[in-house]
């Protein structure tokens, strides 16, 4: 297959201590997440952030589940991205839909030309993670939605570490356990249900060159037969074909049906999976630069970070 992009990651420009963050809602409806969603918007500014949203968005519902239609959806998120002045384009919650918007993420003008920004989400929000990096070159940032920033109960993420590695003073990811494999590759991924919907189209992720990747799989709320039905479309459409390796992050299951979703899948790939990737739903989290080389080394708990993940100086 032919790669779809060059070998070196298009990063968007470090952020000063008071980034402006433009939080968006491409998927799931927010009505009942309003307040980690508020909680959340807090805990950025907080940290120095310049929030911009509008809370008219948290009442917009269409087809009972999403964060209005899909003309308000794709409207707002790709000004976002191509607004002046934005810093960070941050996802308030995850949920579905984000693939109904593919005409817009495809053929945008603007969008194309645009520099490439820091888009912070996970979930549903693989799909964009995708299209962005896999398409469009750019490094972009798996991690917590605002709602996941609004539950620290359930979701450990360590916000100054974050916007440190976006300043560009950090180049290493704090980990939540050591790793137990040393491995190598350029960072992929996300929401494994949602990386298979998206195989057969235009949205559909693809090896970026024929380098080594390493590739981060997150699930919530899927049966480990659902999984393997999702995992093997997605091998089946050749997106893992320079995959080196696996690194599973929070599955949503109980701790032996981890370590046997992880062995079935080292026995289909043929390739090393490591458990401890902080992504997913619930525990860990941190960011990490999707499209970036990295290293996990044996017995560290950082993650390496390759090449740089922004580009300081930047006008």
């Amino acid at each position: 297959m032919t790669p779809s992009v060059d070998t070196r990651p298009h990063l968007p420009r470090a952020i000063g201590a008071h980034p402006i963050v433009r939080v968006v809602a491409p998927s799931g409806a927010l009505s009942d997440h309003a307040e980690a969603l508020e909680a959340g918007v807090r805990r950025l500014e907080a940290a120095g952030a310049r929030v911009r949203f509008d809370p008219r968005r948290i009442g917009e519902r269409a087809r009972g589940y999403l964060a209005g239609d899909d003309a308000t959806r794709a409207e707002e998120l790709v000004s976002a991205l191509t607004e002046a002045g934005v810093d960070i384009v941050w996802a308030a919650r995850g949920g579905s839909g984000l693939a109904r918007l593919e005409p817009a993420l495809l053929s945008p003008p603007r969008l194309r030309a645009a520099p490439p920004r820091i888009f912070v989400g996970f979930s549903d929000l693989t799909t964009l993670l995708t299209h962005l990096t896999g398409a469009l070159g750019w490094t972009t940032f798996h991690g917590p939605v605002v709602t996941s920033l609004g539950r620290p109960e359930q979701t450990d993420f360590d916000l100054e570490a974050a916007l440190a590695m976006l300043r560009g003073e950090a180049r290493a990811v704090p980990l939540g356990q050591p790793a137990t494999q040393t491995l190598e590759g350029r960072l992929r991924g996300g929401n494994l249900t949602v990386l298979a919907s998206l195989a057969g189209t235009p949205l559909a992720a693809r090896p970026l060159t024929a380098a080594p990747e390493l590739w981060v799989l997150e699930d919530v709320g899927e049966a480990p037969y659902r999984l393997d039905r999702a995992w093997t479309q997605l091998k089946a459409s050749g997106a893992l074909a320079s995959a080196a390796a696996l690194w599973l992050g929070d599955l949503d299951l109980d701790t032996a049906a981890t370590h046997a979703v992880a062995q079935r899948l080292r026995e289909d790939l043929g390739r090393p999976v490591e458990l401890g990737a902080p992504a997913g739903h619930r525990g860990k989290m941190a960011l990490l630069p999707m499209g970036v080389r990295a290293r996990l080394t044996a017995g560290e708990t950082a993650l390496s970070l390759l090449e740089p993940v922004v580009e300081v100086g930047s006008a």
